[in-house]
């Protein structure tokens, strides 16, 4: 299998195992995370390439963190992933792209993206788990970064944090390319149980 095939294999393998752990059906995962039961069925097969959107919908609805679906889970004291190894889990209309550069697990859990957008390009995201936070530094270019009915623009070596549980996005909106990172620091696992169990997952990271 190709190294696209051989994550989405993964992926399906962890969603299902969690699934059925929980004794919950295609069609109850389906009415929690907003993803439709085809799709979920296709996913566990391996046989789809999901984007961030319904994974992050699926992890939040199963109460599993999103870097658990999607990460090799290595426990070496020391790993290093060069640079574009990353699980490629976004990719825009012109060519721009978005890797999980990696994660730590734990009580709490926090996943490092490396972004990389052309101009007109721009990233929605929907809530994530209550108490969720970003952290964000743009390399090159300039983002629009809005949160929730705020809006900055952030240039080179500007940094910013703010509320991952509310609607947010990442925008170029400049005549160049923008490459940034981003951190999401998600509240406790328990918190994410919790929303895995007692409410709908969220739809998009």
């Amino acid at each position: 299998m190709t190294g696209h095939q051989d994550i989405a294999a993964l992926i399906g393998q962890r969603i299902r195992a969690r699934r059925t752990s929980r004794q919950w059906s295609l069609d109850e995962v389906a009415t929690r995370s907003g993803v439709s039961r085809r799709t979920l069925v296709a996913i566990e097969q391996g046989q789809a390439n999901p984007s961030i959107a319904v994974l992050s919908g699926i992890s939040d609805a199963l109460g599993i963190a999103f870097a658990a679906l999607v990460g090799s889970g290595e426990t070496e004291a020391l790993q290093v992933r060069r640079s574009g190894e990353g699980p490629l889990l976004w990719e825009g209309d012109d060519g721009g792209t978005a890797h999980l550069a990696g994660s730590l697990g734990g009580s709490n859990v926090s996943e490092l993206w490396e972004w990389r957008m052309l101009p007109g390009e721009v990233h929605h995201s929907a809530p994530h788990p209550p108490g969720t936070r970003e952290l964000l530094s743009v390399h090159s270019g300039k983002v629009t970064l809005g949160v929730s009915e705020s809006s900055e623009v952030l240039a080179a070596g500007d940094s910013a944090s703010h509320a991952g549980d509310v609607e947010h996005s990442y925008a170029n909106e400049g005549r160049s390319a923008a490459v940034f990172s981003v951190v999401v620091h998600y509240p406790a696992a328990a918190a994410l149980d919790h929303a895995g169990t007692d409410q709908p997952g969220h739809s998009t990271r």
